[in-house]
């Protein structure tokens, strides 16, 4: 039988003070929401350069990147999905690619987007066609 352990919460109830503690763990979950995308940005950038150099077949023996992620670095399924989606795409997408790796998009949103605007007729056959 396992036994859980809880961490002791940092942030004790008080009545009195309830603007207090609602700020306070605001400031900790911005901090760590900031963090979180930093190093989503800097794993997104480590996956483009492994796609663009095809290091992901040839060294790591996976095609697909979602897999590569999952299975050999432990990120979660939709992490990895959308952080795939990105690098496989960013070539056709470099503004909302360079958005996402420069942590001013957050990764979820470039994915959604990107997947948005690969399924369109349109916009696939735009980029596609050579500026003039």
């Amino acid at each position: 039988m396992s036994h859980c352990t809880t961490t002791p919460n940092p942030f004790p109830p008080l009545a009195s003070d309830r603007p207090a503690q609602a700020a306070a763990i605001r400031s900790t979950l911005d901090e760590a929401a900031s963090l979180i995308n930093a190093q989503h940005a800097q794993v997104l950038s480590a996956v483009i350069a492994m796609k663009e150099q095809g290091l992901h077949r040839s060294e790591f023996g996976f095609s697909a990147l979602r897999d590569l992620l999952v299975s050999q670095f432990d990120f979660h399924n939709r992490t990895a999905a959308d952080i795939a989606a990105i690098a496989r795409l960013s070539g056709k997408f470099r503004v909302l690619a360079e958005a996402a790796t420069t942590g001013k998009a957050r990764i979820d949103q470039v994915a959604f987007a990107v997947r948005q605007l690969d399924q369109t007729t349109a916009i696939r056959h735009f980029a596609r066609t050579p500026f003039t």
